[in-house]
């Protein structure tokens, strides 16, 4: 198994992003505009430092499908949230997908560099 400082660095960062997401929706649930805006810091972080256009692509793709699959189970009665804004969603949900479609993305990628 070969893993290099590159792929460890990389790692590190991704699962720095993913902690960062998830404390900010565990302290900030709440407060939708100060999630929010945190998620919106967090997305623009993220691209920054990954801006493909295939990253840009997953996070935009997530950002919408996500929460209309959200809707669609909150119509159909099978969920619904305590806070709700738009269609029966927090505002900041699509952002969220967003992060966790492109943080999945970008962690199986450096994943897949581990030669085995």
């Amino acid at each position: 198994m070969k893993i290099t400082g590159n792929i460890v660095k990389h790692f590190i960062f991704e699962i720095l992003m993913i902690c960062g997401g998830l404390a900010a929706i565990s302290l900030l649930h709440t407060n939708t505009m100060a999630l929010t805006i945190v998620m919106i810091l967090i997305g623009a972080l993220m691209l920054k430092f990954w801006h493909k256009k295939l990253d840009i692509l997953f996070f935009v793709t997530a950002a919408i499908i996500g929460p209309i699959g959200e809707i669609v189970s909150i119509q159909s009665g099978v969920w619904n949230y305590s806070i709700q804004h738009v269609l029966g969603i927090p505002l900041w949900l699509p952002l969220v997908w967003g992060f966790s479609f492109l943080m999945i993305k970008r962690v199986s990628n450096t994943l897949s560099r581990i030669e085995l």
